[in-house]
Parts: C-alpha cells; sequence; structure tokens
C-alpha cells in the first residue's frame, strides 16, 4: 500500500526504517525529519525517560478565558491601562498580547510558579514563536525568557532594556529607535549582553531562544534568532551560578514614545530542563 514503512530489524534488536516521505522510523516513532533547529539539537528526545526532564509548553489552542490558558497558567503583569487580550481563532492557536495606546504602556504574561533555576548539570532549552507589526516603525519593544523579577513586566521605562537587577536571561528587541535583537545573562546586578546580534523584521514570523549548557560554578547560555527564513546564533554569554533565584517564564511588548497601542502574537513558548 501506498507509503507504507519500509522497517527492518537492525542488529541491535531495534525496528528502524524509513516512513512515507522518508522520515527515520524507530520502533514505530519518527524521528526528526531534516535537521533539527541547532538550538534543539542536544535536546531530549521521544528515546529519552521523561522522568529524566520537564516540558512547560503552550500552544495556546485551549483557551479557559482571554487572559488565561487550560495548558500552562499565566499571570498577567501589567500597569492596569493595558489593552484587551485575545486568543485568536486561528490554526495553530495564536495568542494576542496588547498594550494601550500610551508611551511605556507595557503588557505582559509570566508562569505563575517560578519551575527553572539555572544549575549545575541541568541544561535548558527555550524557545517562543511570535509576529509583531508594529504600530510605530522600531518604537515597540518585545521580550521573552527567564526572569525572578516581574517589576514592569521585566523591562524598563523608554530605552532602558531589561530590569538592572534579575536572576535570568532574556531575549529582546531594541527599545524605542532600532529591529536589533539583544541577549542578557543576569545575575543579581551583574549583566552579560550581546547586543544587536540580529535583526528582527516587522509583521513576520519569528522564532527566538536560547540554550543553557548546565556547566557548573560559570556556565554559559547561547541565544538563538530566526528571521523567517534563517537562523542567527549568538555569541555565548557567561552567567555565575552562586546565588540564583528560581525563575518564572516571561514574555512581554512594550510601547514607544508615539503611544500607540502594540500587538504582540505569540505562537508557542516552550521550555525543556532535565531534572
Amino acid at each position: 500500500m501506498p507509503g507504507t514503512p519500509k522497517i527492518l530489524t537492525s542488529l541491535h534488536g531495534k525496528r528502524l526504517g524509513l516512513g512515507a516521505n522518508n522520515q527515520l522510523i524507530i520502533d514505530g516513532t519518527r524521528a526528526w525529519q531534516g535537521s533539527p533547529a541547532a538550538l534543539w539539537q542536544h535536546a531530549p528526545g521521544f528515546a529519552m525517560d521523561p522522568a529524566d526532564y520537564f516540558v512547560m509548553f503552550d500552544d495556546f489552542t485551549n483557551p479557559a478565558s482571554a487572559t488565561a490558558s487550560d495548558v500552562q497558567a499565566w499571570t498577567a503583569v501589567n500597569d492596569g491601562a493595558t489593552g484587551t487580550p485575545a486568543f485568536q481563532d486561528a490554526a495553530g492557536g495564536i495568542f494576542n498580547v496588547v498594550t494601550a495606546a500610551a508611551d511605556n504602556d507595557y503588557a505582559a504574561y509570566s508562569s505563575v510558579a517560578e519551575n527553572f533555576l539555572f544549575a549545575a548539570g541541568k541544561e535548558l532549552w527555550f524557545e517562543a514563536r511570535f509576529k509583531i507589526s508594529e504600530a510605530t516603525t522600531n518604537e515597540s519593544t518585545w521580550w521573552f525568557g527567564l526572569s525572578d523579577t516581574l517589576t514592569t513586566g521585566g523591562m524598563q521605562a523608554n530605552a532602558a532594556g531589561p530590569l538592572a537587577s534579575y536572576d535570568g536571561a532574556l531575549i529582546w528587541k531594541t527599545p524605542e529607535t532600532a529591529l536589533t535583537v539583544n541577549f542578557e545573562t543576569s545575575n543579581a546586578g551583574t549583566q552579560n549582553t550581546a547586543s544587536a546580534f540580529a535583526t528582527s523584521i516587522s509583521n513576520t514570523w519569528h522564532r527566538c531562544g536560547f540554550y543553557f549548557d548546565g556547566e557548573a560554578t560559570t556556565s554559559t547560555i547561547t541565544p538563538f534568532f530566526h528571521d523567517g527564513t534563517s537562523w542567527t546564533v549568538g555569541t555565548a554569554q557567561n552567567i555565575t551560578l552562586s546565588g540564583l533565584e528560581e525563575m518564572h517564564l516571561v514574555f512581554g511588548v512594550k510601547a514607544g514614545p508615539t503611544a500607540a497601542a502594540e500587538t504582540l502574537q505569540v505562537d508557542y513558548v516552550k521550555c525543556v530542563q532535565l531534572r
């Protein structure tokens, strides 16, 4: 029959073969088709025991309300004047995060609990897919990542960028002046930043993320950004593990000085860490 997998038994007793679209099949499970993004090359796969890692993932396909998901509970972080969030009636699930039409108005969401901690031997992978059609060119900023501190959603006013002190790692667009993408690790007030390592494009689906290597004492976190065509890998930034606190997942958007309302469309947020 057309498309029937061509399965053979290997010398090691595994049933290996090719599926209808030439995907590798291992014991009835489809492996990667083609090469995975560099960000995920060493992440846990189907063959790894789920007891060895944990996952928080929201595809925004199961809204419980305009602000909450049945899959992942989020806490709204805003100044009370923000716009109206909405789950789009769209294939794949999309969550609109909306600011008010006011300078520095911000709308952010964080995981309710602090479920993640950068620690030795505990590799971590984070990724989000999103789009923003800027109401005013260059002026908005968006951010994704992990943080223990959620003051003003994790982003300072005007063009100041992330908070001056927090534990975590954030990838964000330069506020107010450009479409460049930046990345930062932070242990309290000690921060290491990869400035303008990529460029975002208005009204284009992007993917952003980072990989934490879990090395003892001083680890590195490598940022990744996909502009809709190809991946850019930023320079890995150090982070000292001593003193770090547990962190929330967080994402948000902030309006710029022209005071136009901005809408961040989020397709999914995913974070995987070894136990």
